[in-house]
């Protein structure tokens, strides 16, 4: 029995498809769950790298080959060529893909999207919870049968990474520590780290004893970080002296004013769940977070909006050499001031749970929030409990593996 798993970049790869493949093996043995990966501008470039060391994923086929394969039906052993056997899940991207791939390979599809896109397209629509499926889809004329309720899938990852990660005693800090999280594409990784550093250096000031931690993602190298003098941003955020200090397995960013920073790289979870604060910016670190119940400032400074990665046509024209950077500044405000929130534990809540900070930011500012929240033991109690509330408990992988076994099982029988 094949499952065509089509995903995107590291939040979908690592919260989506992760708990989803492990618990489809667990319930079914005799699967094969293929990973297709196609082009998107919001990747790492390391997806198909990661996922080939998932055990349960039989093969990868990434960007170069899925198009080859698309367009002229270039097979890539051992990429199945029986056709109308399996299902197709789409857990990330443009759903698009999705369709194209189930087409070639005339399989059913079902969509995880918590909006319909090509509601033809696909036989089965999962999504969150009631609300979602009432207001996104039934009210806009998607049949009932076709969407089913599953819960969130970021919880299932969460609660898997965490079960299954060693127990780090190297953090201890009496009045906690503050963990940095800026993304897992090398160059925003590098500019945010830059400026949350800025930031962690006036919080320092305020609260010397605190401690700090940069969580590297998987889909990082600690390479990116022996250059961050070079890093853009330090045009708009002033001069910082840095220096990468250590071993593997132990390496620590220091400043010239004295702030130490340890790289997190092999406990990342257990890292995340025990710090009093999160310095992230948007995107599935806010949703991790957010089922671990710890607090976070999301940021995103706009002074530099050329370097944001934009969906379409939008983000085609702003890669145009001079206008390019013009006309992407202009998109980025004005979607900017479409948006009501950028943090999903807020999206979902509809309201602002966790300080996002959003337009032209400095670090002074965002650490003044930052420190606000560090000082109120009442508040951070309170929005850990929020955050825990609003994200919900695990069990949407088993939910989707039933879905999928169940139209394996038609298909097959």
């Amino acid at each position: 029995m094949y499952v065509f798993i089509v995903t995107n970049s590291p939040g979908e790869l690592m919260g989506w498809v992760r708990p989803f493949v492990i618990r489809l093996k667990e319930k079914e043995r005799d699967i094969e769950p293929f990973l297709v990966i196609p082009p998107c501008q919001y990747a790492s470039g390391r997806e198909k790298e990661i996922a080939e060391n998932f055990p349960e994923i039989k093969f990868v086929l990434g960007p170069r080959d899925y198009l080859k394969y698309v367009f002229w039906g270039r097979f890539c052993s051992p990429f199945p060529r029986e056709i109308g056997r399996g299902v197709c899940v789409f857990l990330g991207g443009d759903p698009f893909h999705a369709v194209l791939i189930s087409r070639r390979l005339k399989v059913p599809a079902v969509a995880y999207l918590q909006n319909p896109r090509w509601r033809k397209r696909f036989e089965k629509f999962l999504v969150r919870d009631e609300k979602v499926k009432r207001k996104n889809f039934i009210e806009r004329g998607v049949s009932p049968e076709k969407v089913i309720v599953v819960g969130d899938l970021m919880a299932d990852s969460i609660l898997y990474q965490v079960k299954n990660e060693e127990i780090s005693e190297n953090l201890s800090f009496a009045k906690g520590f503050v963990s940095i999280m800026p993304g897992s594409r090398s160059s925003i990784a590098c500019n945010m780290t830059y400026f949350f550093l800025k930031t962690c250096e006036f919080i320092m000031e305020e609260i010397p004893d605190i401690g700090f931690s940069l969580i590297l993602s998987p889909f990082l190298k600690i390479d990116d970080f022996f250059n961050l003098e070079k890093a853009k941003i330090k045009k708009e955020v002033g001069p910082l002296k840095v220096e990468l200090t250590g071993k593997e397995g132990r390496w620590q960013l220091l400043t010239s004013k004295g702030l130490k920073v340890d790289i997190v790289e092999r406990e990342r979870y257990h890292v995340m769940k025990l710090s009093t604060l999160a310095l992230t910016i948007p995107g599935t670190n806010t949703a991790q977070l957010a089922c671990l119940g710890v607090p976070m400032v999301v940021t995103v400074p706009l002074s530099m909006p050329e370097y944001i990665p934009l969906d379409g046509f939008a983000g085609i024209v702003g890669n145009f050499p001079f206008i390019g950077k013009v006309v992407k500044r202009k998109i980025v405000e004005k979607y900017n001031k479409a948006i009501k929130f950028c943090a999903i534990p807020n999206m979902h809540a509809g309201r602002e749970i966790v300080p996002e900070m959003r337009g032209k930011i400095t670090p002074e500012d965002v650490a003044k929030v930052a420190v606000e929240l560090l000082k109120d033991r009442k508040r951070l109690s309170r929005t850990s409990f929020e955050l825990k509330k609003i994200m919900g408990e695990g069990g949407a992988a088993d939910k989707v593996s039933d879905v999928i076994l169940e139209m394996l099982k038609k298909r097959e029988g």
